[in-house]
């Protein structure tokens, strides 16, 4: 697998070779960049349409519950994520693409359909599912095409989630303000089914398999049952109590299975997390903290999405009521910022250790939530104390991998980042349902839909920054780390050893 893919299980070194075996005219190769590209973006620009959408969506269907819109896609997408690229390796990686493309086709087709919230979160299960596109995407690519077309094809393709910075502020304005959250939904749905058609039609099957083995079920079952007991126990806690005896089965029994877990982990020949590079201190830090980071970031920039878009309402809502075109100006300097500096942390770790670009990234992203915590009322200030929150997200989202690489063995480099993609998933979850409880327990309830306060807003604000803070810690504490050159350098010097 490639550097990008998160798989968590060791597979034995697969059948075939890779590299694209049959060489195919230029115009194939360009056809097949776009078939691979097209549901990255997708899959990208979802997150902010929807993220805009959700302020509608609650409002609609009036539900006090509307975190679960988002948080039940991320528990999905977490915990199949690992059994899909198994699979994938096993009986081929389009085969399983394609059944993962039309599950989530239905999914997003009943998302626009959906006239009850029950169903809306039903489909949003099946829309997990399909996050498992772009996790293979990168596999493939190094697969099915020549090796000198590789580096290209990868790049493309992640450049390409750009897009997402650029026109999708602009897009979700103009669909929201003009076709309301349906309208998001049927876009969505329509570029999911104009994205299968093109995997079906011009990505080709991988020849590299992967020798047959065991799931790790019960791994699964227990990682899933205490992630989702966790969320739902922090979530009720505030309605049932703290100390009530609902919320401490909940929350005790997501830690127990959390344990029972790792128990496991160690015992199956195949485990769903490889628990033994978590005893090296400097990639377990690492992992906390840019796992904690990235899902704490995500959380946290949803509090921006929820105060701009919620409408004023005296005694019952303190939005700002903007509307998602005006949003969208405010936030897009920020979004390219994001991008840019996500870049510069490739060309700073050439030099540097990447602990140096997460350690400034989680400082400027507390700054950034903290100014936003007394400064949230004029346009004019989500122009300018946006920027320190995207700056911050960018340098600490490119960071994470780029320390990992520099932290473990070539061999290890997938299981590695697969890990740091399960906890980021994990984390996330926890940390929007900890945003969302502190943003009800000051809220208030009209005609079934929850409204926010600013006291809620500012004390999520003020939660999102000590767990950033949390975070920033961890990473304080990480011992020195390689950078990528030297750990590439470190790696072929003991390649070429006597012995190797």
């Amino acid at each position: 697998m490639g550097n990008t893919t998160p798989i968590l299980d060791r597979p034995e070194p697969p059948q075939g070779s890779p590299g694209g075996a049959e060489e195919h005219p230029k115009a194939f190769y360009v056809l097949l960049i776009v078939a691979l590209a097209w549901p990255t973006v997708v899959l990208s620009m979802s997150g902010l349409l929807l993220g805009n959408a959700q302020v509608l969506i609650a409002q609609h269907f009036h539900t006090t519950q509307i975190a679960w819109f988002t948080l039940i896609t991320t528990l999905v997408a977490t915990m199949s994520v690992p059994f899909l690229i198994k699979a994938a390796d096993m009986f081929g990686k389009k085969r399983v693409m394609v059944v993962a493309s039309v599950i989530g086709v239905i999914g997003e087709t009943l998302c626009a359909l959906a006239p009850t919230w029950g169903l809306m979160l039903s489909a949003r299960f099946l829309v997990g599912i399909y996050a498992v596109v772009t996790a293979l995407t990168y596999s493939i690519i190094r697969d099915v095409f020549p090796a000198k077309w590789v580096g290209t094809a990868s790049g493309i393709v992640a450049t390409s989630t750009g897009l997402t910075a650029l026109a999708g502020p602009w897009l979700s304005g103009w669909l929201q303000d003009n076709h309301g959250f349906r309208g998001v939904l049927w876009f969505l749905a329509v570029n999911s089914v104009f994205a299968l058609i093109l995997l079906v039609l011009f990505v080709p099957e991988s020849p590299l398999r992967a020798p047959r083995t065991s799931f790790d079920w019960l791994g699964g079952l227990l990682l899933g049952g205490s992630a989702t007991a966790l969320v739902y126990g922090i979530g009720e806690g505030s309605k049932w109590g703290w100390t009530d005896g609902k919320t401490l089965f909940y929350l005790i029994g997501g830690v127990a299975a959390f344990l029972a877990f790792l128990v496991v982990e160690h015992r199956v020949a195949h485990p769903l997390l490889d628990v033994r590079l978590l005893r090296e201190r400097r990639l377990l830090l690492i992992l906390l903290s840019s796992g904690m980071a990235a899902g704490v970031l995500f959380s946290t920039g949803t509090i921006n999405q929820l105060l701009a878009l919620y409408p004023t309402i005296p005694g019952i809502s303190e939005g700002l009521g903007y509307s998602a075109t005006e949003n969208a100006a405010l936030g897009v300097h920020s979004s390219i910022l994001l991008l840019l500096c996500g870049a510069a942390v490739g060309l700073i770790a050439n030099r540097h250790s990447a602990k140096l670009t997460l350690v400034a990234g989680l400082a400027l992203s507390i700054v950034g939530v903290l100014l936003m915590h007394s400064n949230h009322y004029e346009k004019w200030q989500f122009i300018a104390f946006g920027p320190f929150f995207s700056i911050g997200m960018g340098l600490v989202l490119a960071s994470g991998p780029i320390l990992i690489i520099g932290a473990v063995k070539p061999e290890d480099q997938a299981t590695a980042n697969g890990v740091g993609s399960l906890l980021t998933g994990v984390l996330g979850a926890i940390s929007t349902q900890v945003i969302f409880t502190i943003l009800n327990d000051s809220g208030n309830v009209l005609q079934g839909t929850q409204f926010y306060t600013d006291d809620g807003y500012r004390a999520a604000f003020l939660a999102g920054a000590g767990m950033l803070a949390v975070a920033l810690v961890l990473a304080l504490l990480i011992p020195k780390v390689r950078t990528p050159v030297e750990a590439v350098e470190a790696d072929a010097a003991a390649t070429a050893r006597p012995g190797r």
